[in-house]
């Protein structure tokens, strides 16, 4: 079946997705790309329907899903990118129970009222990429499912669990033997200085504010520059922390 009409039920379901309001309503998100879908068919996550373009060639596996066919003009309306690669999956959003994720031991990223998508999509990507036990967002944070968040996590979404929760994550955490760490200009301590290979939480605070939850955080430490730039992208923080944890693990492995 082709659809060619905005009117068509499904189109107007996935319409609504592209706002946080309406995600929540349905308890559905959607991604689009290749890459994407091809890893939500890998993960666990559960699809409802596999959309594409008319004439879109992409071996999708069988699985307990719908595929839809649209027309280029249709799928233009509900895409969320200005050259869609013409093929979305539409993923029922995951409960997850955060106790799950809390453990004695792992890296956790906590993402503090980050507002730009990008950023905390590079955020989940660069988690993934260095082996993050699960990524906690705090104090309005914006939407997990944001299509611009998931675009930027590059498929890392179906990886590792990203839950929104409150700051009382941290006290969970801490009561686990998590130690909690966080930037700041003004501390005295490198990042490079602390041990920071295993049972650790970094926090990442907002682009323009920095660390609300000051008095839940452990040891705050800051990463050497020696240009004029007063600050780093969040993202490209939260890589640095990430890859100097990476680092001290695999000295300790070897």
């Amino acid at each position: 079946m082709l659809i060619t009409s905005e009117n068509n039920d499904l189109i107007k379901k996935i319409k609504k997705l592209k706002d946080k309001k309406g995600r929540y309503e349905e308890g559905l998100f959607f991604v689009e790309g290749t890459t994407s879908v091809l890893e939500a068919l890998k993960s666990d996550f559960e699809i409802e329907y596999i959309v594409m373009g008319e004439g879109v060639k992409i071996d999708i596996p069988k699985g307990d899903f719908e595929i839809a066919h649209t027309t280029e003009r249709i799928f233009k309306k509900i895409s969320d990118t200005v050259t869609p690669q013409m093929v979305m999956a539409i993923i029922k959003i995951p409960k997850y129970e955060e106790n799950t994720y809390i453990k004695e031991k792992g890296i956790y990223v906590i993402a503090d009222n980050i507002q730009d998508p990008g950023n905390l999509g590079t955020i989940i990507r660069t988690a993934d990429a260095f082996g993050v036990s699960a990524i906690f967002t705090i104090n309005n944070c914006v939407d997990i499912f944001n299509p611009k968040v998931l675009r930027a996590s590059m498929g890392s979404i179906f990886h590792i669990p990203v839950i929104a929760t409150t700051s009382q994550i941290l006290l969970k955490l801490k009561r686990r033997g998590i130690k909690v760490f966080a930037t700041h200009l003004k501390a005295q301590k490198l990042v490079h200085e602390c041990n920071i290979s295993d049972k650790v939480a970094f926090v990442l605070g907002n682009e323009a504010k920095g660390v609300s939850v000051v008095d839940l955080v452990d040891d705050f430490v800051k990463i050497p520059m020696t240009g004029e730039a007063e600050s780093l992208n969040v993202s490209i923080a939260a890589s640095i922390f990430l890859y100097e944890s990476q680092r001290q693990r695999l000295i300790k492995n070897n």
